[in-house]
């Protein structure tokens, strides 16, 4: 996920660089910035959507009493 979100951002900036300075390809620098940005935004979201599963509850209470 983190190179799908690493190659959006790159390929969105080099995009909008390459069409701000270059006036002829910029019909085509526009939608590849504007796609680039949204593949960004949603491999960033569905990065956030991992599951992480909780830890087993471990019974120490024997342990614990030690401590008491």
């Amino acid at each position: 996920m983190a190179r799908v979100k690493m190659a959006g951002f790159y390929i969105g900036f080099m995009a909008i660089v390459w069409g701000y300075f270059d006036e002829s390809i910029r019909n085509i620098c526009i939608p590849v910035a504007i796609f680039a940005v949204m593949l960004l935004l949603v491999s960033h979201m569905m990065d956030h959507m991992k599951v992480t599963e909780a830890p087993e509850q471990v019974d120490n209470s024997e342990e614990r009493q030690k401590y008491r």
